[in-house]
């Protein structure tokens, strides 16, 4: 049936051939050979940027696929795309909103290897679904996975070159996916900080004795932010064309036991006064390497569980120009969403309840389905069942699903990629209102895709 098909736009223009190679790049993902571009073919692309809304309008010769620039346009034709490939009867006229909130996809490669050919699958199943961004977690305490020039000693024994990144980002970049570096500190860096013990932060251990914490930095230390910069601005370079970087800021110490980091007390103390937490000094921390960060061209994302917790009081507070990465509230003293968004932050839903597919389901998580997503979820919904109101949906960035490593040989890289085939699809599906119809219509899609 596809050699039926051939592929047309407006003669000249040179955003409308982009986009309709970049669509013959998806198609071949279902079709043994790329469509044939000639002038009067029964598939066309049009851009006309006087437009709101895109469209897909067809009658018994030609489909036409209608929006308002080359990334619109190459959305509506993927879905398009999902309709032909599931068999689905295209509609006389379809229309789709455009300037949606954003969809993201995290990967742990931290902790479990993605080889470039997987990496470049998942930017291939996120075009499908008109998803924006490929987040890459690339550091943990159990792995660093791309290589340092200034530290060659620092990348685990699987990891990805610089070349393999620079040939990742080329390859996205046709396919309108735009790649979030993601380096975690100052908390999750046992890996990082394996060989420089002075580097660690010091705490209490059980017995009233001073240790160090493999896991977090010594952000009082100069030398180990020096470190800390360096690695940002090594991988800015490397990353230099993305437009965000995540610096993480979660799970530093426990927030709920600050008085077990001695330095961080005394510190604040001597700083902010008698009635000050501790926080201060982590909060320092981030808006200074906020600040290294929006230097070297990147807007910084952080996560959520460490600021404005509801036992305490911060004498200082997170800069505003950054995206929150809102991910849980399971402890009941982490601030709601509802403190961020009256604060004036924008913030992304990573809700672990029913984005988080967490390897061997670990910490009590279990697997998300497409089901579950597609009966509960709705786009207001942030973790612990917390909703938002109507109006403060304008500060929601967009949502994302979180793929973490815990236990990296619970599933092979092929599983992880056919599972979240189907969270990707129910998450376009419920936040873009874009429905395909029931599951069997993305099983169907999915036998194709994954052959």
């Amino acid at each position: 049936m596809e050699e039926k098909i051939s592929i047309t736009g407006i003669k000249g223009n040179n955003l409308v051939l982009a986009c309709m190679k970049s669509f013959n790049r998806i198609w071949e993902k279902f079709y043994p050979k790329e469509l044939p571009i000639v002038k009067t073919g029964n598939l066309e692309f049009i851009i006309d940027p006087k437009i709101k809304a895109s469209t897909i309008e067809s009658n018994s010769e030609t489909i036409v696929l209608r929006a308002s620039n080359e990334q619109n346009l190459f959305k509506t034709s993927m879905v398009f795309l999902q309709h032909y490939v599931s068999g689905d009867i295209i509609k006389e006229k379809e229309i789709l909103q455009e300037n949606l909130p954003h969809k993201l996809l995290m990967l742990d490669i931290g902790r479990k290897h993605y080889p470039l050919e997987s990496l470049k699958e998942f930017v291939d199943m996120l075009a499908l679904f008109n998803f924006d961004q490929l987040q890459l977690h690339f550091s943990e305490n159990e792995g660093f996975r791309i290589a340092s020039d200034n530290y060659p000693w620092l990348a685990s024994k699987e990891h990805l070159t610089k070349s393999e990144i620079r040939e990742l980002l080329q390859y996205a970049r046709v396919r309108h996916i735009g790649i979030i570096p993601d380096l975690d500190t100052p908390g999750h860096l046992k890996h990082a900080l394996a060989n420089y013990p002075n580097w660690r932060l010091t705490k209490l251990n059980e017995q009233g004795q001073l240790e160090k914490d493999e896991r977090a930095l010594d952000i009082l230390n100069p030398e180990a932010v020096a470190f800390v910069k360096s690695l940002y601005k090594e991988y800015g370079e490397l990353f230099q064309e993305c437009r965000y970087f995540h610096i993480g800021a979660d799970e530093f110490v426990p927030f709920d036991n600050l008085h077990d980091y001695p330095t961080l007390a005394s510190y604040a103390t001597e700083k902010y006064g008698p009635t000050a937490s501790g926080i201060e000094v982590l909060i320092e921390y981030v808006n200074d390497l906020m600040a290294f960060v929006k230097q070297l061209g990147f807007i910084p994302m952080v996560w959520n569980d460490g600021f404005y917790r509801v036992n305490r009081d911060e004498k200082i507070h997170l800069e505003k120009d950054c995206l929150v990465s809102y991910w849980t509230r399971w402890n009941k003293n982490m601030a709601s969403v509802d403190t961020f968004l009256k604060a004036g932050y924008e913030v992304i839903n990573h809700n672990d309840n029913y984005f988080y597919y967490v390897l061997g389901e670990n910490a009590s998580y279990t697997y998300p389905t497409y089901e579950k997503i597609m009966e509960n979820w709705e786009p207001n919904c942030f973790p612990q069942q917390q909703v938002i109101a109507k109006e403060q949906l304008q500060q929601v960035y967009g949502n994302a699903i979180a793929v973490w490593a815990d236990i990296p040989q619970a599933k092979t890289v092929h599983e992880v990629k056919e599972d979240v085939f189907y969270l990707l699809a129910a998450l376009m599906e419920k936040a873009d209102r874009q429905y395909l119809g029931d599951k069997k219509v993305i099983e169907k899609i999915a036998q194709q895709f994954f052959k």
